[in-house]
């Protein structure tokens, strides 16, 4: 992850020993199969989660996209609190924003903010 990259510029005797390795995303099938064996929720629910998680990183419009992580959170307390997964339960909409709004910013901008909350209730409506 990019905070992780460091704050001081790498000596050049380090850099010529070491390699950065940029990663992609998981694929759809892999971002359930984890999520699912991390959760315990069902494959059906499953695949709504990371749907709309894969559909907020598609929309390109978040400063940090977010993670396979973001699918196990929602997923794990949805669980935990019996909460179903529907468009029009607020409770489960709401966990979506505060999870996903949360893990996409660090600059906290309002109006970003917003934004990202629209496209989350838009791929909540489409998805579940």
């Amino acid at each position: 992850p990019e905070e992780y990259a460091g704050v001081h510029r790498s000596q050049d005797a380090l850099r010529d020993r070491m390699v950065t390795m940029d990663l992609d995303f998981f694929d759809r099938e892999t971002e359930i199969a984890i999520t699912e064996a991390k959760s315990g929720i069902s494959r059906q629910d499953t695949e709504k989660i990371v749907d709309v998680i894969r559909g907020l990183r598609d929309s390109g419009k978040c400063e940090f996209a977010p993670t396979v992580r973001g699918c196990i959170v929602i997923a794990k307390t949805l669980k935990l609190r019996h909460i179903p997964i529907d468009a029009k339960n607020p409770v489960f909409g709401q966990i979506c924003q505060d999870v996903l709004a949360s893990e996409t910013s660090r600059i906290g901008s309002r109006a970003n903010r917003k934004k990202i909350e629209e496209i989350i209730q838009g791929l909540i409506d489409k998805y579940c």
